[in-house]
């Protein structure tokens, strides 16, 4: 037993000797960098080690439609590294930097799209550093790239570090100004820069890792050093309730506008009724996020943009009245001039402040109420704020609907607009009709979701859900939100009855955006932008704002674009209806074509020639077109025509047919525009003196008067914001009538 414990107590002193042994050697080799046992300096050998940090980017979370349709994901990449120090070890009798400066710079410039001299410069002024990456150029270059440098024969050095970048399949046509673009930072990360790629920025970037380690002076990392990993978490998908297939329709509707009207700009949206979905939203002039080339095309026309959204705004007032117990549409109202006081009451005296008129003046008389939006009168609406409604209530209700403030929903950049109400008897008057105060399509989207649906106001959304794509647990979920309820359920019916017969009725200022499969409710706008302190004379912004189907409301339609001025606003639009039909198509709404009853859109006709021909056969020519000809001059034979032959030519269109007779007769000017009088002046020759713009009230010379030189022809205009006859009390009260 005793032999046993000396056997115990030896074994332990030899192991308390090994460890002390060891204890002096890491120490004296810590602290004097020496190997006791050889005497060796280690300074070479740690100074030659380095240790390395590395972060190891997670994947950004993809960003996909309602139907799981990719809308934007990360690319492997590559991003160039050049090693600079001499000492780096070769492979044989290759170069493993870059030994050639001169020669690299020359054959990687046309690759990257740098300058020669620019990589030469970073190649050269580098000493000391073991290597170098070329910047922006440098980074995130593609498989196709990466394999032509690894096939220049010569070129020593050079490595790829794999890195990503932001792709975006569909080239921004998926409403980019929503989606937004994310591009890589100084340090090679994504971050989102717009739309939900920079408001969900944190969501989509994940967790990044890291690898840290030890290396060698030669980047080499040897057997045994430190080496340690933490695994990046990926960032979490999101989906939007986009629908591709309808934002694809959208985009063909605005590009037809883009195309067949001339139009500077256009832009539109497709809401879900009964949960305030974004089902789709765009615009032209857009930008590809893959090939970002403009600042100025990343506003968002339909929340950044704020204008006098014109006669869409007259559902309000209507709802308004119908909600307050106060509206019979069978009753009767004067459609002529509105003429007001200081309350905003109608006056018919000489001291009024000022006139509402329709627009081109139209008349209709004595009609009802119901017709009034049905026609779109301004009048009507004046009408309804100052015998019915009240200016108190009427703000009321503009409150309730939230027009004017900012929807401030999912990270969408929007402004709020103006308004002037209040402030005069005129800005009360027209605010009515949408002119002298500004909103945005989302804040009119949102009122309209309690006008197609049931009287609940809903805030339009665009994300549908988050997802972890590690788990795939479901971290947010979108979800309907009831902003608050500016119109009882019955209201709402009332309201989309008459709305339907703007569509429906043959004169309905909406008729022509009836669709083919499906009942649509509607109602048009044309709103004036201001310019040098008043409005432009020859640019308006032309919207409608649709639900259907009617029986069932589902979804909003609304559309707008910027234009010239002329009198074929709402005529010929058939994207719109084609759009509508669309939808109803992919959403299994449409009902059996011909079962709708539908109106003849604007036909178009080209112009045929009619030279040397008598008037009687022109006329016999022109007979299947409906359009208006004005005879020129009383003889038999034609010498001349406008438009000239093979122009397009629209229904109402005015066409003038010049005969061989110097006895012209003076037409009736009354209602024509600018543009017809000076196509009359042309082709007549007579001269014509146009006082104004707008159409035309007022000639010196009598209508048939044969012209014969003695007397100047003067005719005058009345622009849509001219005063009325009677002077103004107040001259900050102008007269006001809306362009529709």
């Amino acid at each position: 037993m005793k032999r046993s414990n000396d056997k115990l107590r030896f074994l332990y002193i030899i192991f308390l000797t090994v460890c002390a042994v060891i204890i002096v050697n890491v120490g004296v080799t810590t602290l004097m960098k020496i190997h006791l046992r050889s005497m060796t300096s280690l300074d070479d050998y740690v100074n030659s080690v380095s240790n390395v940090d590395e972060t190891i980017f997670a994947s950004r979370g993809m960003i996909l439609d309602t139907n799981g349709q990719v809308l934007a994901q990360d690319v492997q990449t590559y991003d160039i590294i050049c090693y600079l120090d001499k000492d780096r070890l070769s492979s044989g009798n290759t170069p493993a930097y870059v030994d050639n400066p001169s020669f690299a710079a020359n054959a990687l410039a046309p690759i990257l799209g740098m300058d020669a001299s620019d990589i030469y410069t970073i190649l050269t002024s580098n000493d000391g550093l073991y290597q170098v990456e070329l910047g922006a150029y440098g980074r995130n270059l593609s498989e196709e790239q990466k394999n032509e440098i690894e096939a220049i024969d010569g070129l020593h050095g050079i490595d790829f570090r794999i890195s990503y970048t932001r792709y975006y399949p569909y080239n921004g046509d998926i409403s980019p100004q929503l989606v937004g673009f994310a591009k890589s930072d100084d340090t090679g990360k994504l971050v989102g820069q717009l739309g939900i790629e920079a408001y969900l920025n944190d969501e989509l970037s994940g967790t990044d890792g890291t690898h840290s380690y030890q290396q060698d002076k030669h980047g080499y990392v040897l057997p045994g050093m430190y080496e340690e990993t933490v695994d990046a978490v990926n960032g979490y998908d999101v989906y939007l309730t986009l629908d591709v297939s309808i934002q694809e329709a959208l985009n063909t509707c605005l590009q037809t506008t883009m195309d067949y009207k001339g139009a500077s700009r256009a832009w539109g949206a497709v809401v879900e009724v009964k949960t305030g979905k974004i089902l789709a939203w765009g615009q032209i002039p857009s930008y590809n996020p893959n090939n970002i080339t403009s600042e100025d095309t990343q506003v968002n026309f339909g929340s950044q943009l704020a204008y006098e959204p014109g006669s869409v705004m007259k559902s309000i007032i209507y709802s308004a009245a119908m909600d307050l117990g106060v509206y019979d549409g069978d009753t009767e109202f004067n459609s002529g001039p509105f003429c007001y006081d200081a309350d905003a009451k109608r006056t018919y005296s000489s001291n009024a402040l000022g006139c509402i008129y329709n627009v081109s003046l139209l008349d209709w008389g004595n009609i009802p109420l119901d017709y009034g939006l049905i026609y779109s009168s301004n009048v009507a609406t004046a009408t309804l704020l100052s015998q019915y409604v009240g200016q108190e209530n009427y703000k009321k209700y503009l409150e309730e609907y939230h027009l004017y403030q900012c929807v401030n929903t999912d990270g969408i950049d929007e402004i709020p607009g103006y308004t002037n109400y209040g402030l005069s008897p005129v800005d009360s008057i027209t605010a009515t009709y949408g002119q002298g105060s500004s909103t945005t399509m989302l804040q009119l989207l949102q009122a309209y979701t309690a006008i197609f649906g049931n009287g609940e106001m809903l805030k339009p959304y665009l994300i549908d859900k988050i997802v972890d794509p590690n788990t795939g647990s479901i971290v947010y979920q979108g979800r309907k939100t009831v902003v608050s309820n500016p119109i009882s359920s019955t209201t709402a019916k009332r309201m989309q009855d008459l709305l339907r017969r703007v569509v429906a009725e043959p004169d309905g200022t909406c008729r022509h955006y009836a669709a083919k499969t499906v009942q649509v409710m509607g109602k048009t706008g044309t709103g004036e932008i201001p310019e040098d302190g008043g409005y432009s004379l020859n640019q308006n912004i032309i919207s409608c704002m649709l639900g259907f189907p009617y029986e069932d409301p589902q979804y909003i339609v609304y559309y707008a674009y910027v234009s010239a001025e002329n009198l074929y606003y709402n005529y010929d639009i058939k994207p719109v209806p084609d759009l509508i039909d669309r939808i109803a198509l992919l959403e299994g709404l449409a009902i059996e074509e011909g079962s709708v009853e539908t109106y003849t859109y604007m036909d178009t006709y080209e112009m045929p020639s009619l030279l040397s021909s008598t008037y009687d056969e022109a006329l016999n020519t022109m007979s299947d077109m409906n359009v208006q000809i004005i005879r020129v001059g009383d003889g038999n034979n034609v010498t001349g025509q406008y438009p000239e032959a093979g122009s397009t030519i629209h229904t109402d269109e005015k066409i003038f047919i010049q005969t061989d007779s110097v006895n012209i007769e003076v037409p009736d000017f009354s209602g024509w525009t600018r543009k017809e009088i000076v196509s009359y002046w042309s082709i007549s020759h007579i001269p014509i003196t146009i006082d104004g713009y707008g159409v035309a009230y007022e000639q010196s010379i009598s209508p048939k008067t044969v012209y014969d030189g003695s007397t100047e022809l003067i005719v005058k205009l009345k622009d849509i914001q001219s005063v009325a006859e009677e002077e103004p009390a107040d001259d900050s009260s102008a007269d006001t009538t809306s362009a529709e």
